[in-house]
């Protein structure tokens, strides 16, 4: 694919190239995936969530939910907004904690919301990497803050608090951490790792890198899965595991003393992840609105993502002492949260172009064609205090009382 972009952009490329070549080079030139990953999305100034590129809305590289519709976050205000009552009612600080808050979209959509229903949390904290998105961020709250008058505190953090009380967020996180790729060798799983290509030619990086499997995976760190699956997997096959983002769940929720935990991303349970007929995994790139299966194409110009699998997070964090609260698609948990209702309050259809446009942004939500059946939401809970009155609140959040779906076959 070779939609190449301008000069300058190509130089950002080539700098971010050498980077990772010299690492390579000291690792006995083979890098895993994982490794190759972490410098395209996070090496300093140059990786893509480290960089300047614009990367949220029609103008960037793809568009999340809280971009499509306020009333995402405004559903997402009236699910939390009971916990963070109970909070203000135990005369303990409420906090809302976000993790890579993106444009800011969401903070502002949640804290407009629990300002109409008079629950705004005393303090919004937003855990972020990126100093560019970090700036925007600041830019659009200053400015909403002071119009509407919300008294919130809203302050960044570069680290997880200890002893941690509240409701954590983290929206299209997950699919960002860098994951290591595994290919099935000779009955036996494999790291996928990156070398260099002694004879490029491709201006978009393309070939730049050459695949090569490595050393055999160690048991502990594949999932159960894999491990106890009586599926037969074809040679060749190619799939994804997540170390990184289990450890990154295991410490918040080591953090935390008593909270929810909340995530929504694209993802599968292990059954559906791991299915034998799913050869090459789910990882994929993000240029441009395009999906690119070349994960090389212009490097820190593209996001990298893969599907999240949600079974093994949830064991990681029932071993971490988290209790599942709900765990069902987008669209189901924003219908049973009152978003249709909203809707419907929110736009009148004699208004007919606006209605017509939050119409699409509306279905684009919950249609199952659209995110709202790929996409999913979970929340855990965790109740050092052992409050019975905590874990009923988590049990009867907004949207969380309808059947969940299921992680395990």
């Amino acid at each position: 694919m070779e939609i190449l972009t301008n000069s300058e952009a190509l130089q950002h490329c080539s700098l971010l190239s050498n980077l990772i070549d010299d690492d390579i080079k000291k690792n006995d030139g083979w890098l895993s995936f994982s490794q190759w990953m972490d410098h395209a999305l996070y090496a300093p100034q140059l990786g893509y969530y480290t960089s300047g590129s614009f990367k949220f809305g029609a103008k960037g590289d793809f568009i999340t939910a809280p971009e499509i519709s306020s009333l995402y976050g405004a559903t997402l205000a009236n699910t939390i907004a009971p916990l963070l009552e109970y909070f203000s009612e135990q005369k303990e600080v409420s906090t809302i904690l976000e993790f890579g808050a993106g444009s800011g979209k969401l903070c502002q959509d949640i804290l407009e919301q629990l300002l109409e229903i008079n629950q705004l949390p005393d303090r919004y904290l937003i855990l972020e990497v990126s100093p560019d998105l970090i700036d925007r961020q600041r830019n659009r709250l200053k400015n909403f803050l002071k119009e509407r008058n919300v008294t919130t505190k809203v302050e960044w953090l570069s680290e997880m608090p200890n002893d941690f009380k509240g409701v954590i967020l983290a929206n299209e996180v997950l699919d960002a951490i860098p994951f290591n790729l595994i290919i099935r060798k000779g009955n036996k799983w494999h790291f996928q790792g990156v070398t260099i290509n002694p004879t490029p030619n491709s201006p978009s990086f393309s070939d730049h890198w050459l695949w090569q499997s490595g050393e055999e995976v160690p048991t502990d760190l594949l999932p159960d899965y894999l491990i106890q699956s009586t599926q037969s997997y074809p040679e060749n096959y190619l799939t994804e595991i997540h170390p990184r983002a289990h450890a990154w769940l295991d410490m918040i929720a080591h953090h935390v003393s008593q909270g929810l935990i909340i995530a929504i991303d694209y993802g599968f349970p292990e059954h559906e992840y791991y299915h034998p007929q799913r050869t090459l995994g789910t990882h994929i790139a993000h240029h441009r609105h395009q999906s690119i299966p070349d994960m090389f194409y212009l490097p820190g110009l593209c996001d990298i993502t893969s599907h999240v699998e949600w079974s093994s997070l949830n064991r990681v964090a029932a071993r971490a002492g988290c209790s599942l609260a709900h765990y069902q698609s987008q669209g189901s948990y924003l219908l049973h949260a009152g978003i249709g209702d909203m809707f419907l309050n929110t736009v009148s259809p004699s208004d007919s172009v606006r209605y017509i446009s939050e119409a699409h942004a509306f279905q684009k939500l919950i249609s199952e064609a659209e995110m709202g059946e790929l996409f999913k939401i979970i929340a855990w809970y965790k109740n050092l205090p052992a409050s019975t009155e905590f874990e009923n609140r988590c049990a009867n959040l907004p949207g969380f009382t309808n059947r969940q779906r299921l992680l395990a076959v």
